[in-house]
């Protein structure tokens, strides 16, 4: 029987998490590691190899295309693009249709001609073809001036990584990059996500079996919004009065002094709701929510008197370095600006602002951390600072994970070790808990949440946390890494220099440095909060006043005929 319990319904599994590990033969395994391992080297050449023969075709159609011009050539409406004239090729060479075959030209030629360190990466077996693709999106809008210099760092940075045996997730990378671009081009990622915000939109496809996919492209921001309103009329679509539990199941439900008790989460009951799955009741939410409807326990007089709940998504806002604008997180949804959060908490029902002390342990307790069940706090905690599933490999969402102790916890002498602490607790999605807890691999969480994985045949896999928190406190270190490095150069250890010591400025000149660089980053960024500024097109704007100059008139004629100016 397996206990099931967790902050708010969601679920912490740790009965067996000292039962004996379960393994093959490690000759064996490592051998058959070894043969994967072999295959996916040689994937990726083969996809290095594909591309590179598409772009040599591209260029080969250019080539042809160019040689027919001049005074033979047909009219300008009878030619033909050399890149359709390629896609036709390779649709006709593989199995493929037009638009994978136009994606993949495209690819061949920016790798080739834009990225030839990442396509070395590739034709050498040391990179697949989507992580390619994404370090290519993320070095979009570099300035080719610094584009070979940065692509190299980023190149050797993730294959550096994959070598020491991390295991990146897409969000990890993306932050990497970003780290490496900030430091040569800080305008190319102001450039990059102005160009995502025009991808903003609703897509609608024909799909199979009598479906049809609906897809959305919004802002943070916006999407906050959405879900929160999907999530609250999801939650009046669960059946008010569920059946109760059989007396002889092994879960326990939260008592009436937990946090869950007097409240419905949408989100713990999926798993206790499989003939009416939470995916399905939000899609009956959203109809409801395009519908006009009032939601079906609104709509049966279950709650008659009761006013809709406002919208009030959860954000999360971390301070960042000098000249920096906070970071602003909605937990759901991702990464927003700060001028979008005040306008929203200017013109709405605003949200629900969490403080987060970012030190680590802040949230740990000497009592509870003799406890099994984590305190509100240290589980949202562990979810913020994780993101996902910490399995090597895995992109389940935190919000959907267990709590689970890294050191098992000892139930019969909570004294000896596995203490509930944030250094010791981490998210694994249900099947990769039961993965940790059956399989006999070897977990070692450190304090800062990087997580080592030592498998049965001696290879070691790495993951670090993705979620918010632990990309704040990954910005801060680099922030004080620069600090400490400008602070080198200004005052360097003596003998440094051929053995002589070098001259130390005086005050006065420290101290108009120090105000140039001031000024220079208060300029910046005021440049940069007018320059990401958000339209006023936002859904929360039609809430603003209508300004009527009608009313200003009348108010202009009242104020001169109750105080006339004195002539």
């Amino acid at each position: 029987m397996q206990e099931t319990i967790g902050d708010g319904g969601e679920g912490m599994n740790d009965a067996a998490d000292s039962a004996p590990g379960v393994g093959g033969h490690p000759s064996a395994l490592r051998e058959l590691t070894d043969a994967a391992r072999d295959t996916w080297v040689a994937e990726n050449r083969a996809a290095g190899a594909r591309l590179a023969a598409c772009y040599e075709l591209f260029r080969e159609c250019v080539r042809q295309d160019e040689a027919g011009a001049g005074d033979g050539s047909p009219p300008g409406h009878a030619v033909v693009d050399p890149f359709d004239v390629c896609a036709g090729y390779v649709v006709a060479a593989m199995p493929i249709s037009v638009g994978r075959a136009a994606t993949m030209i495209s690819l061949a030629a920016d790798l080739t001609e834009r990225y030839p360190a990442v396509m070395a990466a590739l034709v050498a077996g040391r990179m697949e073809q989507r992580a390619a693709e994404l370090l290519a999106r993320q070095m979009a809008t570099v300035d080719p001036a610094v584009l070979s210099q940065v692509q190299q760092e980023v190149v050797d940075d993730y294959l550096a990584a994959l070598a020491a045996g991390e295991r990146l997730g897409a969000r990890t990378v993306r932050e990497s990059v970003d780290a490496i671009i900030a430091r040569y081009d800080s305008d190319g990622i102001r450039q990059r996500k102005d160009a995502a915000a025009r991808d903003r939109g609703v897509h609608i496809r024909k799909g199979a079996e009598g479906m049809t996919n609906l897809w959305a492209t919004l802002a943070s921001d916006e999407a906050a919004v959405l879900a929160e309103a999907i999530n609250q009329r999801a939650a009046e679509f669960a059946d008010p009065e569920p059946a109760a539990a059989p007396a002889t199941s092994g879960a326990t439900s939260p008592g009436a002094g937990s946090p869950a008790a007097g409240r419905r989460d949408p989100d713990a009951e999926a798993a206790d709701m499989s003939s009416y799955p939470l995916p399905e009741r939000r899609a009956d939410a959203l109809l409801s929510l395009v519908c006009g409807d009032l939601g079906r326990a609104r709509a049966t007089g279950l709650t008659p008197d009761e006013p809709p709940a406002p919208l009030r998504p959860r954000v999360t806002v971390f301070a960042r370095g000098r000249g920096l604008e906070p970071q602003v997180e909605f937990p759901r949804t991702g990464e927003s600006a700060l001028q979008a959060l005040l306008d929203m908490l200017a013109t709405s029902d605003g949200a629900s602002l969490e403080h987060v002390d970012p030190a680590l342990g802040a949230a740990d307790d000497a009592r509870r951390s003799l406890t099994y069940r984590p305190s509100a706090e240290l589980a949202r905690r562990i979810r913020l600072r994780d993101g996902t599933c910490r399995h090597p490999g895995c992109t389940v969402s935190a919000e959907y994970c267990d709590i689970d102790h890294c050191r098992p916890f000892d139930h019969s002498d909570p004294q000896r070790g596995g203490h509930t602490t944030e250094c010791n607790l981490m998210c694994l999605c249900r099947r990769h808990h039961r993965f940790k807890t059956f399989s006999g691999w070897i977990y070692d969480l450190a304090p800062d949440g990087t997580l080592v994985v030592v498998t049965p045949d001696g290879s070691t896999l790495l993951t670090r946390p993705s979620g918010a928190l632990a990309a704040y406190r990954r910005e801060q270190a680099r922030t004080e890494h620069r600090a400490w490095q400008a602070q080198q150069a200004r005052s360097p250890e003596p003998g440094t220099a051929d053995g002589e010591v070098p001259s130390e400025p005086t005050y006065w000149t420290r101290r108009a440095a120090r105000h140039r660089t001031e000024r220079a980053n208060k300029n910046r960024a005021t440049t940069e909060r007018a320059r990401t500024r958000p339209p006023a097109s936002r859904w929360w704007n039609r809430n603003k006043p209508v300004i009527s100059r009608a009313e200003q008139q009348v108010h202009q004629l009242l104020e001169e005929i109750l105080d006339p100016p004195p002539f």
